[in-house]
């Protein structure tokens, strides 16, 4: 069986920023996803009692919500 050798500090470095690039992406991804729910849901039971959502966002967060029902 060959023997593991010792990890050099290029090594290291690397999936140091491989690990934090992922670890990145993962958070944004799952930002832009739970955002997308939140306005997902707000305007389905908008439209489910016969208005019109009318959203505002700045970035992921919605900052205005209103439903119009006329």
């Amino acid at each position: 069986m060959k023997r593991i050798t010792a990890i050099t500090p290029g090594m290291a470095a690397f999936v140091l920023g491989i690990t934090l690039f992922l670890a990145i992406g993962i958070a944004i991804t799952a930002q832009s996803y739970f955002s997308y729910v939140e306005v997902t849901e707000a305007a389905d039971r908008c439209y489910d009692l016969g208005g019109f959502p009318e959203i505002e966002k700045s970035g992921w967060q919605m900052t205005h919500f209103e439903c119009r029902t006329d």
